[in-house]
């Protein structure tokens, strides 16, 4: 995927947002902090899910998460879970609790001084694109998720928008990399359930077009990238652009992980990544991928961004410096197939005028968590989504009035203590 190429689309991404469907009226809210057990540090998107179900969510920065659940699912198991950690399984209770922790122990032996590899990370990849329909559907499914963004203008918190959408994809199979724009097209058709924002009205008009648009809802699934592989480190075309290595690991439940990183070779021309790949050696299933402008990639771009000038608040000679961007995507296995599950979007881009001197900075980050997923025929049959919801629109006019009830009750992700003190200061400003 070249940085310059999806630049515009990276942007929609993160101006979008959603969550869950309506609870019933008996849940059990269950809360808590998961930790590494020897350095007691909070897991970040750790996953938590109820097993031989499609229901999860993850855990935020910190390690704190929280889940809602349908009274009739107390004293199924839940399972809490991060990749290279032993799984910890309980018992769900019949009433919420809001002090719950997890300690997981780290346990991922590597395995690589003592096993031949028969594989090599090309043909690792290769088997994981081969295997994506059968690991993660080729009939269309709906996923629900929650979505949180945040717009920032010089390190400034300028909007703050939660949301649940629904995601209708057309399903994981293989395709000619000739029809990607027409898969883009037909997959990805969001529904919005409910959303919030919360907005620095002018910082946000300071932020421009980006600021005032509240992007496309389905560009928040672009970074799928077993859905849209191609012109992605997972094209065959593009691995002679880069250089892999690959060790092994065990998995705490058993079998073997196959870990391979990758980074734009030296002399490649485009603007390329690098980062690491986790895949289940036992289906190549794809469960992990993060990835981040490759440092190679710097003088090509540097050579090249002089010859893209902007106007930024009507004044022209501006010119964007590489965009740092970092983006990691998870999957999990999930009632007896593999659902997307986390998408983490942290994009900054800078902006110069060298005859002023003057520096804007815009950071766009993004949350996705998948709370369920659905292949119900009759649902995807009534399935009313729009693909143009969002565009052009801004936030507060897609999300309509606040539902104040609904999200003191509902909060996959907790808002972070700093994040609280932010959005007062916005709405004191109202």
């Amino acid at each position: 995927m070249k940085i310059t190429g999806w630049l515009s689309a990276m942007l929609m991404v993160f101006l979008t947002l959603r969550v869950c469907p309506m609870m019933s009226q008996e849940t059990v809210t269950l809360s808590g902090i998961i930790t590494d057990s020897v350095t007691g540090k909070g897991l970040p998107f750790a996953q938590v899910s109820v097993q031989n179900s499609t229901t999860g969510t993850v855990s935020n920065d910190d390690g704190v998460f929280q889940l809602n659940l349908p009274g009739r699912r107390a004293h199924d198991t839940l399972l809490v879970a991060y990749l290279g950690y032993v799984t910890a399984r309980v018992e769900i209770p019949a009433t919420s609790v809001s002090a719950l922790a997890f300690r997981l122990k780290p346990k991922a032996i590597d395995l690589s001084e003592v096993e031949i590899k028969s594989l090599t990370p090309e043909e690792v990849i290769r088997q994981v694109v081969l295997h994506i329909p059968a690991n993660y559907g080729s009939t269309p499914v709906i996923l629900t998720a929650f979505i949180r963004s945040r717009k920032f203008l010089n390190n400034r918190l300028a909007e703050y928008t939660e949301a649940i959408i629904e995601d209708m994809k057309a399903g994981y199979t293989a395709y000619d990399r000739r029809n990607e724009k027409e898969r883009h097209e037909q997959s990805n058709v969001p529904l919005l359930l409910k959303g919030r924002v919360v907005s620095d009205t002018s910082l946000v008009n300071a932020i421009g077009d980006l600021g005032k648009s509240a992007g496309c809802l389905g560009c928040n699934f672009i970074n799928d990238f077993v859905e849209f592989y191609h012109h992605t480190v997972l094209d065959e075309k593009l691995f002679s652009s880069y250089s892999f290595r690959m060790e092994e690991l065990s998995r705490p439940e058993g079998g073997k992980l196959y870990h391979i990183w990758f980074d734009q070779r030296k002399g490649v021309k485009e603007t390329l990544w690098k980062g690491e790949i986790f895949v289940n050696a036992a289906d190549f299933a794809l469960l992990k991928i993060a990835q981040k402008p490759s440092f190679e990639a710097f003088e090509p771009y540097e050579r090249q961004k002089y010859k893209r000038p902007y106007f930024i608040g009507g004044t022209p000679g501006w010119y964007e410096e590489m965009p740092l961007m970092d983006w990691t995507t998870t999957w999990s296995a999930r009632n007896g197939n593999y659902y997307l599950s986390t998408i983490r979007s942290d994009n900054w881009m800078t902006f110069k005028n060298p005859a002023t001197g003057k520096t804007i900075r815009y950071d766009y980050r993004n949350d996705v968590v998948v709370t369920d997923a659905s292949r119900d025929e009759e649902k995807i049959k009534n399935f009313r989504g729009d693909k143009s919801t969002g565009v052009n629109q801004r936030w507060d006019q897609v999300v309509g009035k606040e539902d104040r009830v609904f999200w003191r009750d509902f909060n996959y992700l907790p808002v972070e203590e700093k994040l609280k003190e932010a959005l007062i200061k916005m709405n004191e400003k109202k």
